[in-house]
């Protein structure tokens, strides 16, 4: 209540250095709702949002459960296939691809928001069936789920890629799980096209340095200090992620950024492409890939959340 008395106050007191028919900015209006959000309390709504749409596919099936939290435009990543670009592409494949997941169940473990509460990502740990011609084994698995807000306040799924791993042993590393902080520094006057179009330009430079400087260096530079990535378990910060990424000193990994999203407070957003891995010893390997991307507080943005699937040869 005293804050609201506060901005009353400041009103008055500026209200004589412009004119009373003045517009509000509404960006200053989003900004003073930002500040005065508590992250920890849209932390915990995402990892409850998570954890009800794995509940959902257990009552519904896999099409229904998870093609009802699908954001209309949303990706998927699903193994052994290119990335399903929309709602209705997705649970198309749910309902009828012969390697479609017919089971997934897991639970959240990390979850981190943007710092207006409208985007977040949340890492998972549970199973996924999917008939490779063997008919179908329950496996340990990975999940990791970019959300946006809905316009009703609840959340929706806007970019999912899930792959075999885990389980990962819990608690997790301290400065990898859910933080703890209430509020993260603020970048006002964000373009959300900007901070797109930043983000393809800065995961194709993340490629480039692969390219000319070696996969594991670049991963390690451009990891955030609470990075996560997957190698069958989890790899925590940027030491481990470039030591378990590098590669032959004739092996090569590229990649192309295809989409990007980026939260309207400008500090989290994600990145989906598609990568090639040629490997002088074992041949050539196509992928895709979810790399989620944090701001820092110096202004640079650096992944904290990566995980990559397979798929067909072009």
């Amino acid at each position: 209540m005293r804050h609201l008395v506060l901005l009353a106050s400041l009103a008055t007191a500026t209200a004589a250095c412009r004119d009373a028919t003045d517009p509000i900015d509404p960006a200053l209006s989003a900004a003073s709702t930002s500040a005065h959000l508590d992250l920890r309390e849209e932390r915990a709504s995402l990892i409850a949002a998570g954890n009800a749409v794995s509940a959902a596919i257990a009552t519904q099936g896999v099409a229904a459960g998870l093609g009802g939290a699908l954001a209309a435009d949303a990706l998927l990543l699903s193994p052994r296939t290119a990335t399903l670009v929309g709602r209705t592409a997705a649970t198309t494949f749910l309902a009828s691809a012969p390697i479609a997941p017919t089971a997934m169940n897991w639970e959240v473990i990390v979850a981190e928001v943007s710092n207006d509460g409208s985007q977040g990502y949340t890492w998972a740990q549970g199973n996924s069936t999917i008939n490779f011609g063997n008919g179908g084994t329950s496996l340990p698995s990975f999940f990791l789920t970019y959300w946006r807000r809905t316009a009703s306040g609840g959340w929706e799924i806007a970019a999912l890629v899930f792959n075999l791993g885990g389980p990962q042993p819990l608690p997790l590393p301290d400065g990898f799980g859910t933080p703890d902080r209430k509020h993260r520094r603020t970048f006002p006057h964000s373009d959300v096209q900007e901070q797109r179009d930043e983000l393809l330009a800065v995961d194709a430079d993340f490629s480039a340095a692969s390219v000319a400087g070696g996969t594991g260096p670049a991963f390690e530079h451009f990891a955030a200090p609470n990075a996560i990535a997957v190698d069958g378990q989890f790899l925590f910060g940027p030491a481990a992620i470039g030591t378990a990424f590098t590669v032959g000193p004739d092996d090569v990994v590229s990649w192309v950024p295809r989409f990007a999203d980026a939260a309207a407070s400008g500090d989290l957003g994600f990145t989906v492409g598609d990568a090639v891995f040629v490997f002088a010893e074992f041949g050539t390997f196509y992928t895709k890939y979810l790399t989620v991307w944090q701001k820092q507080n110096t202004g640079q943005w650096r992944f904290v959340a990566d995980l990559g699937s397979s798929r067909p040869a072009p």
